[in-house]
């Protein structure tokens, strides 16, 4: 046996390729692993797939093997053996994680059969010298090589962009010298290369021009080349030459010695590669962490540190032996020894922890910082130390502390009474949260549309000089307000304007919102880094809050003061208004009261109320005052036009502002021409359907007008239409000289038509009643109807909300109906007294009374302007006879019996009508000496009597 079983598990499986010994490698089950050429040779295993077969299964010597690797349990670590009968003998090695076989015939052995074996365990000897650096492991491999060979020469190359150099050589040759580069057209390892295995030349020169100028620059006769490659990268080659020829040439066996040392550096040079990037990898690394200013640190499980970067020595002070030799507590303040001490057992628990503490330094100093440790695992994970990275956090803390300083000054911002507060409290929290002498608020003023300087820092009065005042868009301060963006000055002295900055030297400007600006100095140039920026502006946000918030409710002291004022001056209005309209028995009285009223109460100078002339299509004015004194008088507005301010105001009902007087034409201008008047309100009369007309309010300050003044004067305006609405209801009461009009209306829109039309009857309203909620009630008495057709009719019409049968008889009923407007509701409320309704399948037919003095032609025209078509019938003044008290008691008496009227006095006074009861009608009856039921039909008799000289 030839080659030494010892460093057969150190050899590659490549180089074990080329040796001549069978090479068998099996698990701990006898299931093959791997075989070398020479074992599949030797057992006859070419035609099979060995590899991961039982090692008994092998086709020549496969059950004797395994009887020897079973023998090795109980023997030792290796054993020799001879199995004459297969021909095979060898050794049985015992490996950590299987067994060895080295296999060889036992018969006669070739020419050869230990020479490459010998070679190869002369370079396993050199490879394995722990003595030997890895270029003299490469210099003897390739020395060792070269003489086996035979030849003068043996070198090896790297090949990189077309170019050959020359790292190891054995021999004296000028061209082969370390470091020698050559163009690798002029060199014999073009052809290996181009082959891409091992190359072989014995004639001088080749019939190429490349083979000319690789023997003109070489002069080799001879030449061996074997291809080299790294990580399956074509690295360049391992080469044998001579200047004299071979006499047999390079055989099979000499290729087989330079592929088994081409194997060799093949795996030296990867692992030389693995090396080198390695180390760069660590180079990198380290230079990372070392660049690093976070202190980077690992200690093992009983403190020792590890591994540290630069920032630690540099940032405690401590050199490296010093370092080397302290425990993690020994970093930081005595009483935060426990706070570290139970992070790192929290770390050797397999957890991550942060904590937060102070490291003392060398010199004592000391600073906030924060650790994060985390476990260090080896390679199969165990915990075997701690690993971290200790971070600065001074700048944290004191953000944390001016984030504190912010909080609490918002608080006081949002107390603050005003803006001017707000500017000081401003001004004095930026002196102390970075710590500055220099501090400037500076409020904007919109109507001089200047930013005026309204508080500074006591320290900062007198170093910087004279505090002017800015327009927008002047200076820093003026520049960061128009365009609501911050500008950071680092050096004053290059400013590029005219102002004076005094002793300062570098400025933060920051806007305020809307409302200003604010601006920190120091004495110093670049004294603001990014942090100040950060509180700086998160001071002008708060401050821009907390004016806006100042600004609201100082808005909202002066209009509850100025709706103080105006609910005062109000009061007295509405009181003595609503007095003189509760007090005013006619239209004219009411008007001139009102305006009289109006035109006294500051700040009004002058009113006018006007109605309509329907004939005419004008307004004219019916009562006036105030102390203007505008000639209203004999003037009128034509309700034609539209467009005319008083006649938009009547036609839109809706009240209506003038302030721009220039702008004001017709009729109305000519009476303010000379005038002092800037504002005038026209307020529509509006009763429901009806429009009485125009009420106007004059005023010398364009502003009065406001909402708050316009809603006030609209429900005055309200007031006064309801009042005369209630003149004109009373007066048809009082009226002895009445107008009397009729009219018919055939419009389906009419309720009673609708009725009538879809029944073919005769329906006539009997009474009208109005309910709580404003609905009207109405009484229909039907004839020449079916009772229940009408009702079913009246059910299903969209206008009806409920539907009553009161009586029904064979062809005629009374129904109360309830609807939510009605015609006869508006004639009403204009008035008019509804006499007579009646419609049939014609149309409906109307008899109202008016007073007098109501406008009778306005009254049609609002029925017509409801019902197109609407005809008059009829229209004749007369008078009417003035009923008193006594005469309509005289009346019913005559209409009374004498039974009827003691039946219901004695009711009356016997308390029969009250609730409850104090009498009943037994008692009553006895009373009078009669019967319950005559008792009753006298009763009934005289209430019918009443009520018809009620009603009717």
């Amino acid at each position: 046996m030839s080659l030494d079983s010892e460093i057969v598990p150190d050899i590659g499986r490549d180089i074990l390729q080329h040796v001549s010994d069978g090479v068998v490698l099996c698990d701990d089950e006898l299931t093959v692993t791997y075989l070398n050429k020479a074992a599949i040779a030797l057992l006859g295993a070419a035609d099979t797939q060995p590899h991961g077969c039982p090692l008994s299964e092998l086709p020549s010597g496969g059950a004797l093997l395994a009887d020897q690797v079973r023998r090795l349990d109980g023997t030792g670590t290796e054993i020799q053996f001879e199995e004459p009968d297969a021909d095979i003998a060898g050794t049985v090695r015992q490996l950590e994680d299987g067994t060895l076989l080295l296999l060889e015939r036992s018969t006669e052995q070739g020419e050869t059969t230990g020479s490459d074996d010998t070679v190869l365990q002369e370079l396993h000897d050199i490879a394995s010298d722990l003595d030997l650096s890895r270029e003299e492991k490469i210099t003897q491999m390739l020395s060792v090589t070269t003489d086996h060979l035979g030849v003068e020469y043996g070198f090896i190359t790297r090949i990189q962009d077309d170019t050959q150099e020359i790292l190891y050589s054995v021999g004296d040759h000028p061209q082969l010298a370390d470091g020698v580069t050559a163009p690798l057209s002029e060199t014999y390892c073009q052809y290996t290369l181009e082959d891409g295995e091992t190359n072989t030349i014995t004639t001088p020169t080749g019939d190429s021009a490349e083979s000319e100028a690789a023997y003109e620059r070489f002069g080799f006769h001879c030449y061996l080349g074997v291809v080299l490659s790294v990580d399956d990268e074509e690295y360049g080659t391992v080469c044998f030459a001579d200047d004299e020829p071979l006499k047999n040439g390079f055989g099979e066996h000499a290729q087989t010695v330079g592929e088994m040392l081409g194997d060799w550096l093949t795996l030296m040079l990867e692992r030389q590669t693995y090396e080198q990037e390695l180390e760069q990898q660590q180079a990198f690394i380290e230079s990372q962490l070392n660049s690093l200013p976070d202190i980077v640190y690992a200690f093992d499980v009983d403190g020792q540190p590890i591994q540290w970067n630069d920032s630690l020595e540099t940032v405690t002070g401590y050199d490296t032996e010093e370092v080397a030799q302290m425990k993690p507590t020994d970093f930081v303040i005595e009483s935060d020894t426990e706070l570290i001490t139970n992070s790192i057992d929290a770390v050797l628990t397999d957890q991550s922890h942060s904590v937060e503490t102070t490291l003392e330094t060398k010199d004592d100093t000391r600073i906030p910082y924060e650790f994060a440790n985390a476990p260090l695992y080896d390679e199969v994970g165990e915990i075997v130390g701690v690993t971290g990275v200790g971070r600065d956090i001074t700048e944290q803390a004191t953000q944390q502390e001016r984030l504190s300083g912010i909080l609490n000054t918002t608080r006081s911002l949002m107390q603050a009474r005003d803006r001017q507060h707000v500017g000081e409290l401003a001004a004095s929290a930026a002196t102390e949260l970075l710590d500055e002498e220099i501090a400037v608020f500076r409020l904007y003023d919109s109507d001089a549309g200047t930013l005026e300087a309204i508080a500074s820092s006591e320290g900062g009065q007198g170093v910087i000089g004279e505090r002017p005042t800015y327009d927008v868009g002047e200076g820093y301060p003026g520049t960061v307000f128009g365009s609501g963006e911050p500008t950071i000055v680092s050096d004053l002295t290059d400013a590029e304007n005219e102002f004076e900055y005094g002793d300062a030297r570098s400025a933060m400007y920051y806007p305020v919102g809307v409302h200003g600006t604010i601006t920190v100095a120091s004495t110093e140039p670049g004294a603001f880094d990014e942090m100040d920026q950060d509180v700086l502006g998160l001071l002008a946000t708060s401050a821009a809050a907390a004016c806006m918030r100042a600004k609201r409710m100082q808005e909202v002291r002066e209009a509850r003061e100025q709706s103080d004022r105006l609910i005062e001056r109000v009061n007295g209005l509405v009181e003595n208004t609503v007095e003189v309209l509760v007090q005013a028995r006619t239209r004219d009285e009411l008007e001139s009261s009102v305006v009289s009223e109006l035109a006294t109460t500051d700040p009004y100078a002058y009113a006018w109320v006007g109605q309509p002339d329907v004939t005419s299509q004008e307004l004219v004015p019916t009562a006036w005052e105030g102390d203007a004194s505008l000639p209203i008088q004999a003037r009128s507005f034509d309700l034609s036009n539209e467009t005319e301010p008083v006649a938009r105001a009547y036609h839109e009902r809706e009240t209506q502002v003038l302030t721009e007087m220039d702008e004001v034409y017709g009729p109305l201008s000519d009476i303010i021409a000379r005038s002092d008047i800037e504002a005038i309100l026209l307020i529509p009369i509006v009763y429901k359907d009806a429009t009485y007309g125009v009420l106007s309010v004059c005023a010398r300050d364009s502003a009065v007008f406001d909402e708050r003044e316009r809603i006030i004067l609209d429900a005055l305006g309200q007031a006064v239409a309801n009042a005369i609405n209630a003149v004109e209801r009373g007066r048809i009461l009082d009226a002895t000289e009445i107008i009397e009009l009729e009219f018919a209306v055939d419009s389906p829109d009419l309720l009673f038509n609708r009725l009538a039309a879809s029944t073919d009857s005769r329906v006539e309203v009997v009474g009208t009643d109005y309910r709580s909620d404003g609905a009207v009630r109405l009484y229909l008495s039907a004839e020449d109807v079916d009772p229940a057709e009408l009702s079913e009719r009246a059910k299903t019409d969209q206008e009806i909300i409920e539907t009553t049968a009161i009586v029904e008889h064979e062809d005629e009923c009374l129904l109360e109906l309830v609807v939510e407007e009605s015609l006869l509701a508006m004639l009403a409320e204009y008035g008019a007294v509804t006499r007579e309704v009646v419609a049939d399948g014609a149309g409906a037919r109307f008899t109202v009374e008016l007073s007098a003095e109501a406008e009778a032609r306005e009254l049609f025209e609002l029925v017509e302007q409801r019902y197109p078509g609407t005809d008059l019938l009829g229209y004749h003044e007369r008078e009417r006879a003035v009923e008193t008290r006594q005469d309509f008691k005289a009346a019913l008496s005559d209409r009374l019996t004498d039974r009827q009227e003691t039946a219901l006095r004695t009711a009356y006074l016997g308390g029969f009508f009250d609730w409850p009861r104090e009498i009943d009608g037994n008692e009553l009856a006895e009373a009078m000496d009669i019967a319950r039921p005559t008792y009753h039909q006298h009763l009934r008799a005289a209430q019918g009597k009443v009520f018809e000289e009620l009603f009717d």
